[in-house]
Parts: C-alpha cells; structure tokens; sequence
C-alpha cells in the first residue's frame, strides 16, 4: 500500500512546532469525531455544528483541490513536504490505522468519508428540519 507523508522520515523540528501539530492533530479528531456522530445528539445545537463544520469541510476540499487545511497546517508545522496528491495525505486513513490497525487505500478512506460525512450532514438536517426525531 502507498505511504503517506507522515510515514516518512521527518525532520527534526522544535518543540513548540511538534506541540502546535499535535494541538491541530486533536483538533482534526474532534472535528472527525463530531462529524461521525454528532448526527446522533439530542441538542440542535450540535446539529448545527455538524451542518455547518461538514460544509465548511466540503467548500475548502473544493476549493484546495482536496487537500484539507488541518492535514495542511499540520504536516508544515512538522516540516514534511506538501505531496503531490491529497490523497498521500489522508488524516482518516492516518487514524484507522493507528487506532484500529485498519489498513484502508487513500481512495476507499477517501470515499468512506465523504459518504460518511454526507450521511451525518444529511441526517442532521433532517433531524432539525423535523423535531422530535
């Protein structure tokens, strides 16, 4: 299977580089994660979220060519070149296989999470459109 950039062999950075990817690494899982099952809340409010950060999610990978900017931001605080293809860098990729062992092709995890990112924003709108489901 193709290696993403992160696999690479990294530079050394400073500290504060590595702590400022790390920080957007969590941010990305908590984005990844309130897309995923967001859908599933009681409150409208998170609904809304889902909504709007999926959209705002789809305009940028338009608009980038598919690179997202959280992936972006933190591959060039850790130093490693922009790759060729956004697909050598797939943060839902990256996570299925540190924390489920899951070794998916960036095309499948690519497709899987705009399905699954669809699903939760159309879930959600639904749910909001009509109260009490």
């Amino acid at each position: 299977m193709e290696r993403g950039v992160f696999d690479r062999e990294r530079r050394d950075v400073a500290f504060v580089n590595r702590a400022a990817a790390y920080c957007l690494y969590l941010t990305h899982m908590a984005v990844t994660f309130l897309v995923a099952v967001g859908w599933l809340s009681p409150w409208d409010s998170i609904l809304w979220a889902v909504i709007i950060v999926y959209a705002m999610t789809e305009i940028l990978w338009f608009t980038r060519d598919g690179y997202c900017i959280l992936t972006d931001l933190e591959r060039w605080f850790l130093g490693i070149e922009k790759p060729e293809n956004a697909l050598q860098q797939n943060f839902i990729q990256r996570l299925l296989a540190k924390l489920f062992g899951v070794s998916l092709s960036p095309t499948k995890s690519r497709k899987m999470t705009v399905a699954w990112g669809r699903f939760s924003f159309i879930v959600s709108s639904i749910r909001l459109i009509s109260p009490g489901l």
